[in-house]
């Protein structure tokens, strides 16, 4: 008797066992299958949200259906506003394929801008869940026909920039949908603010000394990925010249701080160097390029929801009665016994007064950094908004940290001779969304006044007195 009720029990427990691995199986899985809306760009393809949309029906669109049981049927139907059928596209699958790639049938009507459609796609699979029924997956798509690509209209620049230097551009983009505004000088992309009203963007764009040629251009595209590229019509001023240096490098200078440098910065040990001219080449091209990608990597990051009014800007003067003691923009070639061994490129200006002079804000801003860099030594950066970000190097001490706000004429700390300096002097830079840009326009009112003042109040005067 004790036998059959083990054996009855044991019976139960493999039925309850199987009945859940059976129900756990792929035989019954419960996953509904993967569904995803592409629509071509070019050589891309970018993904399609459920919900309102905009659609140019120029652009194809595809549907991708995946399910690890396989596909067993789909459904896609096109409906008007008016909830009637204007395409459909519908098939049963025997063979359980896990992946299938559908074009997403058209209306055979022609689509106006303005008209609605609506896409409704059911997909099922050929798990037995739900009562041997599979697992489905809806959606629906509400389509605005779009196929006008977006209007861009300059509204004021600067006159001109410079090789080297920044200029001011404001614009409007006349569009229903605008999705995005890409901004480029053919090699940097800077990102456009809003400004005053809807569909108006203002930036400072910048034509680094590192690029040779100025192709800047402004792209609007639309939510329904229609595309308008523009050249910025701006003169260009390629006739700026930089000093060229050859520097000799001696015995002597190569013993005076290297050592010191390489142990402050304390990635690599003093030893592990085969000759000064390494530890030369390790702190001037290596740390110094680290320290860019530091200071480009602060001042990118930095996002503004847009802005109201223009901004004004004053002239740059961070300390008093200063002498230059190194130009903006100087290649510098580095020679030992005659042989060219290492460069660099000079990225702000040099300048000196008395030892430990203290450093002056000429503008407002939020302190963005305060650290000790390799090349640049102990170094604060401060954004003044709209992009536009002050970088103030080779610090004896500081008076300022992240996070605090700084009012014009406020002290932020002290000349000094940290790190690849050879003298108490300040490094200032000037930079434009990460790009250091030439720091004499920025410490020139008229320049300032020409270029970024009475271009923001020509374009406030424009947009204010606009009818949109």
């Amino acid at each position: 008797m004790r036998l059959k009720v083990w054996l009855n029990c044991l019976f139960l427990v493999l039925i309850a066992y199987f009945g859940y691995w059976v129900y756990h199986s792929r035989f019954f899985e419960k996953n509904p299958p993967k569904v995803r809306l592409m629509v071509q760009i070019g050589s891309e393809e970018k993904e399609v949200q459920e919900g309102d949309n905009f659609w140019n029906p120029h652009r194809d669109m595809v549907v991708y259906m995946s399910d690890e049981s396989g596909i067993r049927s789909y459904s896609i139907v096109v409906k008007d506003d008016q909830g009637r059928v204007l395409a459909q596209k519908q098939e049963a699958i025997i063979k359980r394929p896990e992946h299938i790639k559908v074009a997403l049938p058209k209306p055979d009507i022609q689509l106006k801008d303005d008209d609605r459609v609506i896409y409704e796609i059911s997909v099922n699979d050929w798990s037995n869940s739900h009562f041997f029924s599979g697992n489905t997956t809806r959606l629906n798509f509400n389509f605005t026909i779009d196929t006008q690509s977006p209007i861009v209209r300059m509204v004021a620049t600067s006159y001109k920039i410079s090789y080297g230097g920044s200029a001011l551009l404001i614009f409007k983009i006349n569009d229903k949908s605008t999705k995005e505004v890409r901004v480029s000088n053919g090699e940097d992309h800077f990102k456009a603010y809003p400004f005053l009203k809807e569909g108006y963007y203002a930036l400072i764009i910048a034509w680094p000394i590192k690029n040779k040629i100025f192709a800047g251009n402004i792209t609007a595209i639309d939510k329904a990925w229609n595309v308008k590229k523009v050249a910025i019509p701006i003169i260009k001023d390629p006739n700026v010249r930089y000093r060229y240096s050859d520097i000799k490098v001696t015995d002597q200078f190569l013993n005076t701080k290297l050592d010191n440098l390489v142990n402050i910065i304390g990635e690599r040990s003093t030893n592990s160097f085969s000759s000064s001219l390494e530890k030369f080449k390790y702190i001037n091209e290596y740390i110094r390029a680290k320290d860019e990608n530091v200071i480009t990597g602060v001042t990118q990051s930095v996002e503004y929801p847009g802005y109201l009014k223009p901004m004004n800007f004053n002239v740059f003067l961070p300390l008093k009665k200063f002498q230059v003691v190194g130009s903006f923009g100087d290649h510098r070639t580095y020679l030992y016994r005659d042989r060219k061994f290492s460069q660099s490129m000079h990225l702000g200006l040099d300048i000196a007064n008395f030892k430990n002079a203290p450093i002056m804000t000429s503008n407002a801003g939020r302190v963005l950094f305060t650290g000790l860099l390799g090349v640049y030594g102990n170094t604060t950066i401060i954004d003044h908004g709209f992009g536009l970000a002050s970088l103030y190097s080779h610090q004896s001490s500081f008076e300022v940290k992240p996070g605090d706000w700084v009012n014009v004429h406020s002290e932020i700390g002290r000349t000094g001779q940290t790190g690849w300096a050879f003298g108490d002097h300040l490094h200032l830079g000037i930079l434009v969304q990460g790009q250091m840009a030439r720091v004499a326009e920025w410490m020139d009112a008229k320049w300032i006044k020409t270029n970024i003042t009475d271009v923001f109040m020509r374009a406030q005067n424009i947009i204010q007195n606009s009818e949109d």
